[in-house]
């Protein structure tokens, strides 16, 4: 990662993604499309921003893959926006194009922080089971 998350090309990408969102919803009547939508690209940014303060690679590596998730949903709901034709299909391609290069860039990030491990297939899945079990046994302290 880099030394803040402002450095951050996932990070930067993401406020470009709800720039362009909120842009274009902007006056829109579908609040409640709206409203999730850019609560949903807003969390990109956020968990991205979360996540680089933290001391750990799992720690790091649970926030990305929030992120990862709201990048999806976003994703999911253009589709939605795509087939209620409630975006031009411009729009909607650069929509889907900045989801598609935040979510390379996420998992390059978490990737990156398990190489000295070899790449183990599934590794960063053993990292969230023990960030979990880091923060279960940290409850109980």
């Amino acid at each position: 990662m880099t030394s803040t998350f402002e450095e951050s090309k996932a990070w930067q990408r993401a406020g470009d993604l709800l720039a362009l969102l909120e842009t274009h919803f902007g006056e829109s009547k579908r609040f409640w499309f709206k409203d999730q939508l850019l609560r949903a690209s807003l969390s990109i940014m956020n968990n991205i921003a979360e996540g680089h303060g933290r001391p750990t690679v799992a720690d790091r590596n649970r926030y990305l893959v929030i992120a990862k998730g709201s990048c999806n949903e976003v994703r999911s709901m253009l589709h939605h926006a795509k087939r209620m034709e409630y975006m031009n299909t411009t729009d909607t391609e650069r929509a889907f194009g900045l989801c598609e290069e935040i979510g390379r860039l996420l998992y390059s990030y978490m990737n990156r922080s398990t190489q000295r491990f070899g790449n183990l297939p599934g590794f960063t899945s053993v990292l969230l089971i023990a960030s979990w079990f880091e923060a279960a046994l940290m409850k109980l302290s």
